[in-house]
This record gives structure tokens, C-alpha cells and sequence, in this order.
């Protein structure tokens, strides 16, 4: 094993407090925080839009398309992000990626009429739109195939802690300073952040000054070796079931996350008859579980289910819980029965989550970032369309129960996706896979 400059790497390099845990310091120490923040602008923008509206004049209309604004960039722009990760590196992407959107959430109360507001939600999006695939793309990289699953798990937790304390505390910071400095915050923490990755990381585990030997050498002992392909083309891509597979088994289940993400807190207050104080503590619950369910299945995954065709399953019965308990849940006449049901359905999301993440890696290879990126594009597609459908059918006909039901639907079709995923079989060029054929 050697350094970038050349000179033999010794067991000497990278002792320390973090001697062999270095990639633990990047995954929990760095990658968790940076994707929390990220959680907290949307956080921000979220609890501030009544303010916003209130203070502007904005109508109801106008207030949705800035919301949306935000989504529709970052869903579009997943793939090019996860293009510029393997182009350019994770550390040089997700750095200035973190700069960019840490300016302009900074700038987002000075947005002033509509068409400034937008404009900076849209650029705040494509800022966003780089972390998910680079994230994913630096745990690939530094992480053997049998930890990555609970890598996956920090990089989640990071991501779903925002929806258990972000409201909580986007409204402390708005009462005891504005809502403005909400969002100066978290920009100034997003920069400091982006600066602390650029100094720390480094695109490959060997390249890493305070990276052991040991260290390197239990990380590349069980990783993907990818290198031989110099480029993958897009045909790869488009001829390949799993890739098309992938991409909608997740806009299947952002379809039932989403109806936590936007509307579970209007269901518990409207439908169901909370007060606002008793839907912030019971309404934080279900994430509370499918952080639970995150972790859990992460550590399974990486001591028991190793094997591709068990984790399939096991995706799969989280869809099949997912649908099953949200559609009990809205049954119910008992608020506690509910609650619980709905506990169960978000935690066994989690479950899925986790295979998520590890099949991208493991079908992407090298390629991770673009089949992550892909991945996620419909996901938040759906993320964007999905709950203004719910709000149509609830709208319509008032009925909850036809609307989550609908929603349960898609978990049955998440399953049939799977089916079609082989992460143990990773996506190849064709030319190279015809010359291996033929020198076999």
C-alpha cells in the first residue's frame, strides 16, 4: 500500500484519537451534521412560511410555488449531481456544494417580491441536489460492502433527525430572534461545515494522511474494485431492468413517506382532532421509530444479512408492513392504536431505506453516485407530486382513509420492483462484458 506522493504507507500514519476510525469520524462526525443541516434549512422554510406569507402579502398559490420551487431543482438535478461526484471527487463536490447552499440560505430572507424567492429556493435546490449522491459515493469509497450498511444508518439519521427536533427548534430560534435568523443560522453552520470537509476528507482512503495502514487495507479488503471501467455510457444504464427498477421502487416509497413528511401533522390536528401541542410531541414519534428501524436494520444487514437475496426480502416485507399498518392506523378509531400503526409504518420505511442505499452502492459500483443520484430523482419527484395529489384526493372527497389507502397501494408496488433488483449482479458496459465473455 502506498501514499498519493509515492512513499511507502506504514502502519505508523494516522495515530491517534482516531487511529482506524477514521472513516467513522467522516460518516458520523461530518457527513451526519452536514446532512442534519441541510434537514434544518428545509426545516426552516417550512415553519417560517406562514410568517413569510403573512409579512409579504403572498397568496396561498404563490406560497406553494415557492415551497415546491425548492423540490422540483433539487429532484431534477440528482443525476448531474451524482455526475460531477464521480467527475470531480466527493470532497471537492460536496465542499462546494455546501458553500453554495450555505449562501444562499443565508440569502433566502432577502428574496423580497415572488420571483426572488423563487429564484433563490430554485438555486438552493441545486445546491442541495450534490449531497445525497456524494454522500452515498464517500461511503462507498470508504467503507468495506460488509459496514456499509450501518454507514447508511448514520447518513439516514442525520437526515431524519430534522423531522424529530427541526420544528422545535426552528420555532425557539424564530421566537427569541426572527424568523430571518433561522435561516443566518444554519447557513453560517452549513459553511463551517463545508470548510471542516474540505480540510478533513479526502476523495480515497489511501490518499488520507491520518489514514492507518490497517485502516486501508480492512477498507479495500471488501470493496468494489471498479476501476477497469473507464466509462459506463448511458445505454449501460437505460438497458438495464435493475436501473429503471431502482428508481421506481423508490418513487414508491417516498410516495407513503411523503404523506408523513407533509401531511401527517394536518391529519392528527384536522382529521383526527389533536391540538397543536399533542401533534408536536405524538406527530415526532413515527420518526422517532424510523430512526429505530434505520439503525437496527443497519446492524443486521452488516453481521446477519449479508447476502442480497435475504436483504431482498427483507425490503420487501418492509414494504408489505409500511402499506399494511398505514392503512390499519387510519381504521382506527383509537388515537394511541393510530399512533403506534403509524410508529410501525414509518419504522418498517426505514427498514427499506437502508437496502436502498446499499443496493445503489453495490449495483452502481464505481458508478454509485450516478445510479444514487438517479434513484433519488424519483424520489423526489414523487416527494413533490405525491402530497399535492393526497391534498387533491382529501380535498375532493374529505376522506383520509380513500387517500392513504392509495397510498398503501404503492408499497404493494415497491414489492414487485424489488423483485427486479440484483444488487449482486452491478451494472457493467457492455463492451466490457462481451470481452470477458469472450476471453472466458
Amino acid at each position: 500500500m502506498t501514499a498519493t506522493n509515492g512513499s511507502p504507507r506504514t502502519d505508523v500514519a494516522g495515530q491517534g484519537l482516531f487511529s482506524g476510525r477514521l472513516r467513522w469520524l467522516i460518516a458520523g462526525g461530518l457527513l451526519l451534521p452536514v446532512t442534519f443541516v441541510m434537514s434544518m434549512d428545509r426545516a426552516a422554510m417550512t415553519v417560517a412560511a406562514p410568517v413569510i406569507q403573512k409579512e409579504y402579502g403572498f397568496s396561498v398559490t404563490e406560497m406553494s410555488v415557492i415551497l415546491t420551487s425548492f423540490w422540483w431543482a433539487y429532484a431534477l438535478f440528482q443525476v448531474p449531481g451524482g455526475l460531477l461526484a464521480k467527475r470531480f471527487g466527493p470532497r471537492r463536490v460536496l465542499a462546494l456544494a455546501g458553500i453554495w447552499w450555505s449562501v444562499f440560505t443565508f440569502l433566502t430572507p432577502y428574496g423580497v417580491v415572488f420571483l426572488g424567492f423563487v429564484v433563490i429556493r430554485i438555486l438552493l435546490g441545486l445546491g442541495q441536489a450534490a449531497d445525497w449522491p456524494t454522500s452515498v459515493y464517500t461511503l462507498q469509497r470508504w467503507f468495506p460492502r460488509r459496514e456499509q450498511s450501518r454507514a447508511n444508518s448514520l447518513l439516514l439519521c442525520g437526515l431524519y433527525l430534522g423531522n424529530v427536533i427541526g420544528s422545535p427548534l426552528v420555532v425557539w430560534i424564530i421566537d427569541s430572534f426572527g424568523w430571518e435568523d433561522s435561516f443566518h443560522v444554519f447557513a453560517v453552520v452549513g459553511l463551517v461545515l463545508a470548510l471542516l470537509w474540505w480540510w478533513v476528507v479526502r476523495d480515497e482512503p489511501s490518499s488520507h494522511p491520518n489514514a492507518s495502514g490497517a485502516e486501508v487495507r480492512h477498507i479495500e479488503s471488501d470493496r468494489q474494485r471498479t476501476e477497469a471501467e473507464v466509462a459506463l455510457p448511458w445505454r449501460a444504464f437505460a438497458r438495464s431492468g435493475q436501473f429503471w427498477a431502482i428508481g421506481a421502487q423508490y418513487a414508491c416509497l417516498l410516495l407513503i413517506q411523503g404523506f408523513f413528511a407533509t401531511w401527517l401533522p394536518t391529519y392528527l390536528v384536522d382529521a383526527r382532532g389533536l391540538s397543536l401541542r399533542e401533534m408536536g410531541f405524538l406527530g415526532s414519534l413515527p420518526w422517532v421509530a424510523m430512526i429505530a428501524g434505520v439503525f437496527g436494520m443497519g446492524a443486521l444487514n452488516d453481521r446477519v444479512f449479508r447476502r442480497w437475496r435475504g436483504r431482498v426480502r427483507i425490503a420487501s416485507a418492509g414494504y408489505l408492513l409500511a402499506a399494511a399498518f398505514l392503512v390499519l392506523g387510519a381504521l382506527s378509531t383509537s388515537v394511541p392504536v393510530l399512533i403506534t400503526c403509524l410508529c410501525l409504518s414509518l419504522g418498517a420505511v426505514g427498514v427499506v431505506q437502508v437496502h436502498v442505499w446499499a443496493a445503489c452502492q453495490d449495483l452502481g459500483g464505481g458508478y454509485s453516485a450516478t445510479v444514487t443520484g438517479w434513484t433519488n430523482l424519483w424520489g423526489n419527484l414523487m416527494s413533490a407530486a405525491g402530497p399535492l395529489c393526497t391534498g387533491i384526493l382529501v380535498g375532493i372527497g374529505g376522506n383520509w382513509v380513500l387517500a392513504m389507502g392509495i397510498l398503501a397501494i404503492s408499497g404493494l408496488l415497491g414489492v414487485v420492483c424489488w423483485f427486479f433488483v440484483h444488487p449482486e449482479r452491478p451494472l457493467r458496459a457492455p463492451e466490457l462484458t462481451s470481452s470477458s465473455l469472450q476471453k472466458g
